[in-house]
């Protein structure tokens, strides 16, 4: 999926500059296929191989290069017309340089390398891990990991056919891209021959090796199983029930069979991301593929179905067809978002998964001056990071607003054409572009450049005066942020209605302003009809006055959500007072729909976070008491049977902010009480509050109760009992407990992709956040050394306090001395620094306005 090297920086800018850049690969050779000679034992700390590189050389030089990270070689040579002997120089810049004292003339050569690695513990690369102390070997390649296993073109645009050949001791199990043609048994060790792969990057290569359960995965076209370590395997038959159906679907959507000789799912103990789509051989972090349907929630089973769909979306829309270069990752990923919202939709409506708005994420964030294009230059491994998250979910949300102007025919035309012109080829977004607006007739590429290549957004501000309507765009910025003019195309879908007449007005928003007349005079408008535009939206107060009147019984469920998100992005804007958001969120928590009543929740609980400090810390836990009370008194706080999952999910946000925030001493009370009960007997505990009781007993707990959670971490075979108990340990109020789960984060049972979970709660409470970013200081090196390397730059987030400029002086001090270790720390500070100072500015401008309204 995505992960950040730990010698090289990364790769490379676009391709069409490439030789400029010293972390390129020089195009001096290609390849044309690769097979690779492994052999792997999980007991042993190193490993060692064979390659064989089918290239052509494509002019004269003394030189190639390839890519390569820790990987010592033993014997180099290039075999062809005249065979040579290479030296190997391995570079800083994640390549290696293969130099011959003569001259090597353009043609085709075999490149035969003989190397020994050491397994990473930092979960890239090829790596290992103990489960219940047992050995593993799993793989991670993306992005440019493949490296750290053996020499290859590590690049995307360097798509071959891969064969693999594995010897491992006969104890383990061996898997791979391909189906196993042959094994030959030699003493204790046996070797694995796998079938050849179809052009796949290298980032695509896939193992794992250890002693692995498995189960078949029936009814699909191809052979599949679940594999997982041992004594998982009945955790896995929700996905095996799924899985088929998610595949078929996806080639009914895309006209194309699924191209792969087999689908193979690993559940991965350690894995710092969700899944990654390898093709024929999916790995997942466990606690998302394995589930205990006893007390599996409706909003796990959604992850593991969306997840599951989304990384076999990318079986055709990455791995079919692969971006050039890693500029167009942001579409892979995506486009594989939008996918799995639509497959998990159709398959499953009763998760209500429609009601996900990937854009309320991360709008706050593209809104920022520091924020970058989605879609842009990439020279370093830091500059795919940068904000790869806004890529998932900005991009998907863009695509469905696509969708939605130019229809969802047109669209999936666009793609199956897309999608047989260049399978098993590489491609660029235009080519997307095109493909779209051929079947539409429409300026696609238009709207996509606009929204994929400039960060932030448009403001869109509705005016009405009769039937005319005047719609006017600009930059959404934060208040006092002077941004740069920006103009977008934008598909504006404005829903509007008198009396029982309700219509819909549509228009491609192309200039700075625009106006529409309407079949009538409305008394209300909506400006985002459906939900899906990439925009935020202002009224007159007289209308916006309109709309919450007729907002319960005009709007569905996902344009309220959107309504109250676009809400509380105003007060960002400075359009609406802090006082003027509260009573807004007010009038919409005894909504008819839980998920409405959830959020507006949520959205009020966050000003807390945001505004309280001496002036108004007394007022806070009556006001959350108070705000609370209707959906307390509505749906109870224990489940009743058969109620909807929304209910249940709504009672978690009531629960958690009433013994965290309401200070609830009845509700502290039952949390203590449940966490011990789930400690014998997680299945006697309403799932839906499992994890804000271990929370919230945890916050109060002693250090029995942390023993406790320990040794269920420690011994557990379900991965989500296990991954509960490493978020609740991050909760410990009292500072010696504190401390000691944050020294227990530096064990070595805690793995790399791990330690960010356990960080997660650390910043609960001022004091709480101290002691965490005085102990960050302290175990620098540490801390540094065992987060996973992609992680790295991500740590001054973690020693900055909230609304703070003290604290962020002191992590800039810190961090900005060692940019030279870890480039991606400039850009965090960058970051951090803005979002600082525009909470600091916000609360400046409003904290009156908030003491006000909790004074009333």
């Amino acid at each position: 999926m995505f992960i950040k090297s730990l010698l090289t920086l990364s790769v490379a800018i676009a391709v069409s500059s490439a030789h400029a850049n010293e972390y390129v690969i020089e195009k001096l050779a290609k390849p044309s296929s690769q097979h690779v000679s492994l052999t792997l034992d999980p007991a042993q700390d190193t490993f060692s191989g064979m390659t064989e590189i089918s290239l052509e050389v494509l002019k004269p030089t003394k030189y190639i290069e390839l890519n390569g990270v820790d990987y010592a070689t033993q014997m180099v040579k290039l075999l062809g017309t005249k065979n040579c002997d290479l030296s190997t120089e391995m570079l800083k810049t994640g390549k290696v340089k293969f130099s011959c004292d003569e001259q090597i003339q353009p043609g085709k050569y075999t490149l035969k390398i003989d190397f020994t690695a050491p397994y990473n513990r930092q979960s890239v690369g090829l790596y290992k891990t103990l489960d219940q102390g047992v050995p593993y070997l799993f793989t991670q390649f993306e992005m440019s990991d493949a490296r750290r296993a053996f020499p290859v073109f590590d690049e995307p645009s360097y798509k071959i056919p891969f064969q693999l050949t594995i010897t491992a001791p006969s104890s383990q199990k061996v898997y791979a891209n391909t189906p196993e043609l042959k094994t030959t048994v030699n003493g204790d060790m046996t070797t694995h021959f796998f079938d050849k792969t179809p052009p796949i990057p290298s980032y695509l290569v896939a193992m794992a090796v250890g002693p692995f359960e498995e189960r078949e995965v029936k009814d699909m076209p191809i052979p599949g199983r679940i594999i997982t370590p041992q004594g998982k395997i009945h955790l896995g038959e929700y996905a095996a029930q799924a899985m088929p159906k998610v595949l078929a679907a996806l080639e009914d959507y895309f006209g194309i069979p699924y191209v792969y000789k087999k689908l193979d799912s690993v559940a991965v103990p350690e894995f710092p991301f969700g899944a990654m789509e390898n093709s024929g051989l999916v790995t997942y972090r466990e606690d998302i593929l394995l589930l205990d349907l006893a007390t599996a929630t409706r909003s796990k089973k959604q992850r593991n179905i969306s997840i599951i769909a989304h990384e076999l979306a990318h079986q055709w829309y990455g791995n079919l067809v692969t971006m050039k270069w890693w500029n167009d990752l942001w579409l892979n990923e995506a486009f594989a978002s939008w996918m799995a919202a639509k497959i998990t939709t159709q398959l499953n409506p009763e998760f209500e998964s429609h009601l996900d708005l990937p854009q309320n994420n991360v709008m706050a964030l593209d809104a920022r001056l520091s924020t970058k294009p989605i879609r842009k230059p990439i020279k370093t491994e830091a500059d795919i990071m940068d904000g790869l998250g806004l890529a998932y979910s900005k991009g998907s949300a863009v695509l469905a607003m696509v969708e939605n102007w130019i229809g969802e025919e047109a669209f999936q035309q666009g793609i199956r054409a897309y999608l047989k012109e260049f399978s098993y080829k590489n491609a660029e977004a235009a080519d997307l572009w095109q493909a779209l607006g051929k079947a539409s007739n429409k300026d696609v590429a238009g709207v996509l450049k606009s929204f994929i290549e400039q960060s932030s957004f448009p403001l869109v501000k509705v005016s009405q005066q009769g039937k005319m309507v005047t719609i006017n765009q600009s930059r959404f910025t934060n208040a006092g942020v002077d941004a740069p003019a920006q103009l977008w195309n934008v598909p504006v879908a404005i829903k509007y209605g008198a009396g029982d007449q309700v219509k819909t007005a549509s228009i491609l928003l192309t200039k700075e302003n625009q106006t529409i007349e309407l079949e009538f005079e409305p008394e209300w408008i909506y400006p985002d009809q459906g939900a899906l535009g990439y925009y935020r939206w202002v009224l007159d107060d007289k209308q916006f006055a309109a709309l919450i009147n007729k907002a319960a019984d005009t709007l569905t469920v996902r344009e309220r959500l959107a309504l109250l998100s676009a809400v509380d992005a105003l007060l960002d804007a400075g359009v609406i007072s802090a006082a003027h958001l509260m009573q807004t969120l007010e009038t919409f928590i005894s909504d008819k729909h839980p998920r409405v009543a959830n959020t507006a929740l949520a959205y009020l609980a966050s000003q807390k976070r945001t505004f309280e400090d001496a002036s108004n810390q007394h007022l806070w836990p009556e006001f959350i008491r108070k705000s609370i009370t209707p959906a307390a008194k509505q749906y109870g706080l224990t489940a009743k049977i058969g109620e909807d999952a929304a209910i249940s999910q709504l009672r978690t946000q009531v629960v958690s902010r009433l013994g965290f925030d309401g200070e609830d001493q009845s509700v502290i009370n039952t949390a203590k009480a449940q966490a011990r009960v789930y400690l014998n007997n997680p299945s006697k505990v309403d799932p839906y509050l499992a994890s804000t009781y271990l929370n919230l007993a945890a916050f109060h707990g002693d250090k029995n109760l942390l023993d406790a959670y320990m040794n269920t971490f420690k011994t557990t075979k379900d991965p989500q009992v296990r991954t509960k108990m490493l978020a609740a340990m991050s909760y410990f109020g009292k500072p010696e407990l504190q401390k000691a789960v944050l020294d227990y984060s530096l064990t070595d049972d805690v793995t790399a992709s791990d330690m960010r979970t356990i960080l997660s709660g650390q910043k609960y409470t001022p004091e709480r956040e101290a002691r965490l970013i005085k102990w960050v200081y302290t175990n620098y090196d540490s801390v540094a050394a065992n987060l996973p390397p992609f992680a790295l730059p991500n740590l001054p987030y973690y020693t900055t306090a909230g609304c703070d400029a003290s604290s962020l002086k002191t992590t800039q001090a810190f961090f900005t001395d060692k940019i030279s270790e870890v480039p991606g720390y400039a850009r965090s500070l960058s970051k951090l620094a803005e979002g600082i100072n525009t909470c600091i500015a916000l609360k400046e401008r409003e904290l009156a306005s908030i003491n006000s309204f909790l004074k009333r």
